[in-house]
């Protein structure tokens, strides 16, 4: 796993992309959930150029936050998107055969039984979508298996419950062995989605968060990260950047050992080589 996988993850559809305004909307989650958040990229419907258009816009905003992108099914543009992690379906490509196309990025199985579980682990998975836990309307048909489910699957693997979930129900997936949650209506469809993300935190653990200004802009990270971790979310390669921390200059050696709280004030100095 690359960085600790985030609890809430926020999945679209078709119809939610259909809607529009899906990275803006996924900014204002991120903005408030950090490192907390993971969204999904879940377009069966769209073409292929679209499809890696809206990933790559997605990777923009969610990395200024520290959230992650995860792509369902489509490797090759999780890979090119840059995306934090790749979702495959039951069926379709193995584990092994993902790892190929895109290095280095981990692989979640999608399953909605124990046996598909215990098979995905088998085959070296990183984390698993298991639902649906509850009755949902974005799939109909799909028989809702509860809580225990999420028990069932649960063993090597980190598992996120999906399928129904909300803020008022999550509890009993996460007391079930869940790592973290999934929804689409619960987020996507909330009048306020920055306020459904602040509900669902309030009851995940070890979600918290704080805001501090980087270079004078407010950026949400969660509670505990340190500079080197903040370095490492921005892409920043430590060798290269002179570090203020609340008017204090870190060197490189304290990085790893200074961690962030609310209203710190950080400014970082980028350099170059030349000759």
């Amino acid at each position: 796993m690359i960085g600790p996988l985030p609890r809430l993850h926020a999945v679209t559809d078709d119809r939610v992309v259909a809607q529009g305004r899906v990275v803006e909307r996924a900014a204002e989650m991120a903005s408030v959930a950090g490192a907390g958040l993971a969204v999904h990229l879940r377009a069966r419907g769209l073409p292929g150029s679209e499809h890696l258009g809206l990933a790559k816009r997605l990777a923009s905003a969610l990395a200024a936050h520290g959230s992650w992108l995860v792509v369902n099914d489509r490797v090759d543009v999780a890979r090119t998107a840059g995306a934090r992690a790749v979702v495959l379906g039951h069926t379709g490509l193995s584990v092994r055969d993902a790892r190929r196309v895109a290095p280095g990025i981990p692989v979640a199985r999608s399953v909605h039984e124990a046996a598909e579980a215990r098979a995905a682990e088998a085959e070296g998975a990183d984390f698993l979508i298991v639902g649906a836990i509850y009755a949902t309307t974005s799939h109909p048909g799909r028989r809702a298996a509860g809580p225990a489910l999420v028990e069932a699957a649960a063993g090597g693997l980190p598992v996120i419950a999906i399928g129904g979930l909300t803020p008022g129900n999550a509890s009993a997936a996460l007391e079930a062995g869940a790592w973290g949650v999934a929804a689409i209506r619960a987020l996507w469809d909330a009048p306020d989605p920055a306020g459904a993300v602040r509900a669902f935190l309030a009851v995940l653990p070890g979600t918290t968060t704080v805001v501090v200004a980087v270079n004078g802009e407010s950026r949400t990270v969660a509670e505990g990260t340190t500079l080197a971790g903040l370095l490492e979310q921005l892409g920043l390669d430590p060798r290269a950047v002179v570090v203020e921390h609340n008017r204090h200059i870190v060197r490189r050696d304290g990085l790893a050992q200074a961690t962030l709280a609310g209203d710190d004030v950080i400014e970082l100095v980028h350099f170059v080589g030349g000759g």
